[in-house]
């Protein structure tokens, strides 16, 4: 062996040798050096002999000679899922029936306070010079704060595996390799199938494509991109395709890991379901589209207000009567649309809210009636500006312009279609225009398939307007992705 001399302490060392060989010449003394309990059973299981760190971890020390202590000192012992170990169910007592040697095995003392430790035990054969087993030593050291970092630490892994678990979004982690190591439960109802840890790799997923369709080799993803530049990979849209066919687009937040001393050691991966947002987007351009039809058609129905209210008015006090009632008319049959969200109208309130201006001083002589009929916005539109304008000109010129006419609206249904009839009766002698008037025109502009057919009797006049209720848009398909 190699001394080792240090200046001047070079004269101590062969004291401190003499003083080690003293102290291993002694087996008591080397026991009391060791900073584990060691304790010594003879073939029968009889405690023979343990060292001071021994009865420190067994909280007492038992006598020699007593019975009630065999295969070990313990007060009490447990396994680790909390049962009673019976003196013959004590390792010491496995390793002297088997003779071969027990490694590593943990499980709780009870002591005479009523305290546990958790220890960790390994016991060897000790054998005669004829090669009989003639007994057992045991080491055997205290893990109990050991195992309490182990729970917290497990429990603490628990925690987060459940609070990942409860996320919305999917998440999976993959070592450096690439291969999974973890995914939550957002992660199978993303990707449509249960990954399986320690195969699949780079992602939970199936097949990968960009936004325009192309697809994505699976060493060319985000998460492996990720991995072999070191670096976060953001701002990528993709599309996730289901074993079932379905597609779905996520935003994924690939982020590699390191360990204390900057290894990388795999990576997590976020991946955000945009389907939502993608239909969103896609709805916002359809009402921004509808908005803008809307928008023309109303200013349409405005131009057309507008020019003919300056051809019929004599002065500008005319034209403003005029032009103010009509586009108020215009804005009731809005608000009347704005109320049912822009899905459409009953005719029966479209023309009770038309009509009641002219009929506030004589309701019995307006008549309003017919079945029930949801009108479409577009048509709400049109019929609210002639029903005031037939409002308008039988105040001002027909039959209710005096004190006895009468007016009638009424409409039927048959084959998808409405027959809605305008009757005008002992007002004044009738006089047909020379001109068309402004409820043909916005019949005309609003609604091209319609129909109007004025017919200026004796009695009054009579305008008949046949409007098809088959004329609607296709229904909106479904947002899908590609």
């Amino acid at each position: 062996m190699t001394s080792l001399a240090f200046d001047d302490h070079a004269t101590s060392a062969p004291a401190i040798a003499r003083a080690l060989q003293l102290a291993l010449s002694s087996w008591d003394q080397l026991l009391e050096w060791l900073p584990i309990g060691v304790f010594a059973c003879d073939c029968d299981g009889n405690l023979i002999q343990y060292n001071q760190r021994a009865a420190e971890l067994w909280g007492h020390a038992p006598p020699g000679g007593d019975g009630r202590y065999r295969y070990s000192g313990a007060y009490e012992a447990y396994r680790a899922n909390g049962e009673l170990l019976e003196p013959a169910e004590m390792p010491m007592a496995e390793m002297l029936a088997t003779g071969r040697p027990i490694r590593d095995r943990e499980l709780d003392i009870g002591r005479p306070d009523g305290s546990r430790l958790t220890v960790l035990a390994n016991i060897d054969p000790l054998f005669g010079e004829d090669g009989k087993l003639v007994g057992g030593v045991s080491c055997f050291q205290d893990i109990t704060a050991r195992k309490l970092a182990e729970e917290r630490l497990h429990e603490r892994d628990q925690w987060y595996r459940a609070m990942l678990d409860a996320l919305p979004a999917a998440i999976y982690t993959t070592d450096a390799e690439g291969r999974l190591t973890f995914f939550n439960q957002a992660a199978i109802g993303l990707s449509g199938r249960t990954p399986v840890l320690g195969h699949d790799a780079w992602s939970v997923g199936g097949k990968l494509f960009r936004p325009d369709g192309t697809p994505i080799a699976a060493e060319d993803c985000p998460m492996a991109i990720a991995i072999k530049t070191g670096q976060p990979v953001r701002g990528t849209e993709k599309i996730v395709e289901r074993p079932d066919g379905t597609r779905v687009p996520i935003l994924p937040y690939p982020t590699p890991l390191h360990d204390a001393d900057g290894r990388l050691i795999g990576a997590v991966n976020m991946l955000v379901d945009i389907t939502e947002r993608k239909q969103a987007e896609e709805q916002k351009t359809l009402l921004l589209r509808e908005l803008a039809h809307r928008v023309n058609n109303t200013f349409a129905v405005i131009l057309a207000i507008t020019q003919q209210s300056l051809r019929a008015s004599t002065s500008s006090e005319a034209f403003a009567a005029s032009f103010t009632g009509r586009l108020q008319a215009l804005a009731q049959a809005h608000n009347l649309l704005l109320a049912k969200d822009w899905t459409g109208a009953e005719l029966g309130d479209l023309a009770k809210g038309q009509l009641a201006p002219f009929c506030l001083d004589a309701a019995e002589r307006c008549a309003i009636d017919g079945p029930k009929v949801k009108l479409l916005p577009t048509q709400v539109i049109a019929l609210g500006v002639v029903l005031h304008e037939l409002g308008t000109n039988a105040a001002k010129y027909g039959a209710l312009s005096n004190s006895g006419g009468k007016v009638a609206l009424n409409w039927t249904i048959e084959d998808g279609r409405i027959l809605l009839t305008w009757t005008e009766r002992d007002g004044p002698p009738v006089t047909p225009p020379s001109r068309k008037g402004l409820g043909s025109k916005l019949i005309e502009r609003g609604l091209p398939t319609a129909t109007i057919d004025w017919r200026f009797e004796p009695d009054g006049v009579v305008c008949i307007i046949d409007l098809t209720l088959d004329d609607r848009p296709p229904p909106r398909q479904p947002l899908s992705h590609p």
